[in-house]
């Protein structure tokens, strides 16, 4: 397991858990180009589209402030090494790699079904290898598995593990049943079963704030994730009942169709 250290690079300090997840992100494109084959035969490049996402949101986020007081480095130049983001340069630079990416997907020739697979590919692929890299304890148990950190004389839910566990146990899943999905069921299939389990694993997580009506900012993401990929399994099933006229599919209504 790696450490929450830095890299120092000069004046300035790049944590290894930021290069980690640039480098998982990478990885988790290529995985996704690797998850189905693009109609005729065109591949897009999702390992490019995704780091160079991550990076333009790291650097909006990063240095968002400016956008608010921009004569603030006028005094102190330095002070951009140090400038942290803010919690409205989150949005801004989500907001930002929203837009890129759909700039993106749409220069390279693929859908938007076809970013919400590669999206969820990579994301998965990018958490299961951050969960095996880097240790999260959770609260306190008596579970004979707990970690007890050196000096200390609790044991801790292991989060990371579990975490780990599930995403695997989901992408061995949706790797398994790809062949037979659309575009976009990959997305609904698997982000259903990642954000349920990864939600019922945060109540074992350490949350010292809640967000709102109880649940933590991670919390509310994971349902999120769940309830939206949920909600675009029901409109893509409806889809495929009614065809796309609001018609039974071609076929499915013949008396020799098969009924499995």
């Amino acid at each position: 397991m790696l450490t929450m250290e830095v890299i120092r690079l000069g004046s300035f300090q790049l944590p290894i858990s930021w290069l980690a997840g640039w480098l998982l992100i990478w990885a988790g494109g290529k995985v996704a180009e690797k998850w189905r084959v693009q109609p005729g035969g065109k591949a897009v490049k999702w390992s490019e589209g995704f780091i160079h996402a991550a990076l333009i949101g790291f650097v909006v986020w990063r240095w968002s402030p400016l956008l608010w007081d921009p004569i603030s480095v006028w005094d102190d130049p330095r002070s951009l090494l140090f400038m942290s983001g803010s919690v409205k340069g989150v949005w801004l630079a989500w907001a930002v790699v929203i837009g890129y990416l759909g700039w993106f997907t749409g220069t390279s020739g693929g859908t938007w079904r076809g970013l919400l697979d590669a999206a969820g590919v990579t994301a998965l692929t990018a958490v299961l290898g951050y969960s095996l890299l880097f240790v999260r304890l959770g609260e306190i148990t008596s579970l004979p598995w707990g970690i007890s950190p050196e000096g200390y004389g609790e044991a801790y839910h292991p989060v990371h593990v579990y975490r780990a566990l599930i995403l695997a146990a989901v992408g061995w899943y949706g790797w398994k049943i790809r062949p037979r999905l659309r575009e976009g069921e990959s997305f609904s299939r698997m982000g259903l079963a990642a954000g349920i389990g990864l939600l019922l694993v945060s109540y074992m997580d350490y949350y010292p704030v809640r967000a709102w009506l109880g649940l933590s900012g991670e919390q509310w993401t994971f349902a999120v994730l769940a309830s939206t990929a949920w909600i675009l399994g029901l409109w893509d099933d409806r889809k495929e009942v009614t065809g796309e006229a609001g018609k039974p599919p071609p076929g499915r209504n013949h008396p020799t169709a098969s009924r499995f």
